[in-house]
């Protein structure tokens, strides 16, 4: 997979993810906490829309660095990629299994972030162990 790819891919995947939870801050609300009623189910609201606007800055940072060039500073963004979407991912898992949040969209979108960005990260490391070897 290219790190054009994949920062594609994690691009839409957040775009999905933010433009969900900024059209509907109540529905992901209530699916991620059933039992949230009055001021609580309202402030949770209102944090969607922060975390959606964030979710979005990190999309749109995505989307410009497709075009960067040059090995050694792909595999560093996609070392990046990975540490970062891994925690996410791991985070969401154990909310999950605590039974704090029900998590498994978020599990799901991270986890194909995550994994997408290793095996890049991979690609581009055997990549470049063949080049020294030249």
């Amino acid at each position: 997979m290219t790190p054009k790819l994949t920062l594609t891919i994690a691009s839409a995947i957040g775009l999905l993810f933010s433009a969900a939870m900024f059209l509907a801050p109540e529905f992901v609300t209530k699916q991620q906490f059933p039992n949230a009623e009055g001021q609580g189910l309202e402030d949770l609201v209102t944090l969607r829309y922060a975390v959606a606007s964030l979710i979005f800055a990190l999309v749109a940072i995505t989307f410009q660095l497709r075009s960067i060039e040059g090995r050694a500073f792909q595999k560093e963004v996609m070392l990046g990629y990975s540490i970062a979407f891994g925690v996410v991912c791991g985070t969401n898992i154990l909310l999950q299994l605590s039974g704090a949040i029900s998590a498994l969209p978020p599990i799901i979108g991270t986890g194909i972030i995550a994994i997408s960005s290793i095996i890049t990260w991979h690609k581009l490391s055997e990549t470049e162990e063949v080049e020294d070897l030249d």
